[in-house]
């Protein structure tokens, strides 16, 4: 493939056009936060230490986990495709990585989270994808910034001191490489994002060449050549740098999305309540209707966001909420396909 085609994603044999009817699926958020229960920004939004959060390190033991139901609710939901949270802000990596000791391995619960769930998808015939997070609040190399969870620190700037953005990147490269080599064929990366023009205290934001993002896309598309790639790595965007995916959050756009005057794939992706993680607060009463989340557009590509609580995954707080989440799926599972096909089918 040429450094062309590898920067644009395109191929010869685009295999990127199942999303264009796919088009609806689940993001599930499950991390160290889950035990929390408040939110997936705990660490950031209440400024935890690294010490201070270690407590949900020591005491993270998923024994309930069944990325079997995970599977089998999304299919039966009408939904085609999954994305996990591979590694979140908070750096806790579901894997067994080989290039950190912060990783679920080394939690009480020992076992690799990945591998099962990859399983799953495949044996229920669904799309599979991993989000991914440039920010790492946990590496030593990540530099203090306006969302780091110390960026408060009287001594910031000094606690950067010898932090290193380029081993960093090494870093998340090598992470990336073996998430699209260890678990097969993968449909679906999401990287989780950049905010280059952020100054906060005189700390800098990050973006496209604190990431490297060039050889990280790079590095992407020679592992994977087909997978769908998200499009927050700061990288250009024009009729030669089409993304493969444009990603509102939290917002259905009023317009389609376009770049350089093309249409262009994109999903909105949105929670039922205002957090991405389990919230062990969320009522039925608090969450938006279907009409807030299914889409006017029939190219518009749509994900629900599912939480997943520490001690059972599978199981809600409430019953009947987890009843009308089946039924709201199912609801927009029907609208979504109705629409693709009255849309490119008239």
């Amino acid at each position: 493939m040429s450094d062309a085609a590898i920067s644009s994603g395109r191929s010869a044999a685009d295999g990127k056009a199942w999303f264009g009817h796919d088009r609806f699926g689940m993001f599930i958020h499950f991390g160290l936060y889950a035990l929390g229960a408040r939110h997936e920004w705990l660490k950031n939004r209440e400024e935890f230490t690294t010490e201070a959060y270690q407590k949900y390190f020591d005491n993270f033991d998923p024994d309930l986990y069944d990325a079997r139901e995970w599977a089998r609710r999304a299919r039966q939901a009408g939904m085609k495709y999954v994305v996990l949270t591979a590694k979140h802000h908070e750096g806790f990596c579901l894997w067994d990585s080989k290039v950190t000791d912060y990783k679920v391995t080394n939690t009480p619960y020992g076992k690799d989270l990945i591998g099962p769930y990859v399983e799953a998808l495949r044996a229920e015939g669904l799309k599979i994808g991993f989000y991914y997070s440039l920010l790492d609040w946990h590496h030593p190399d990540f530099p203090i910034d306006g969302h780091h969870p110390q960026r408060n620190h009287p001594d910031a700037a000094k606690l950067n001191e010898g932090r290193d953005v380029r081993r960093y990147a090494k870093y998340m490269r090598d992470q990336v490489t073996e998430l699209l080599t260890d678990f097969g064929k993968i449909d679906v990366i999401w990287f989780d994002f950049s905010y280059p023009r952020r100054v906060y205290k005189g700390l800098p934001g990050k973006g496209r060449a604190d990431w490297e993002s060039d050889d990280l896309i790079k590095l992407v598309r020679q592992l994977q050549p087909d997978i769908i790639v998200g499009d927050r790595l700061d990288l250009p965007r024009d009729a030669d740098h089409m993304p493969d995916l444009v990603t509102p959050e939290q917002y259905t756009p009023r317009v389609a999305p376009m770049v350089a005057g093309l249409p262009v794939r994109w999903e909105a992706c949105h929670t039922f309540s205002g957090s991405w993680g389990y919230f062990r607060d969320d009522e039925l009463e608090g969450c938006r209707p279907a009409h807030q989340h299914t889409g006017r557009y029939g190219f518009a590509r749509r994900q629900s966001s599912d939480e997943c609580r520490p001690d059972r995954p599978r199981n809600l707080r409430c019953p009947r909420h987890q009843g009308a989440r089946h039924l709201w799926r199912m609801d927009a599972a029907e609208w979504s396909c109705d629409l693709w096909r009255r849309a490119f089918y008239p």
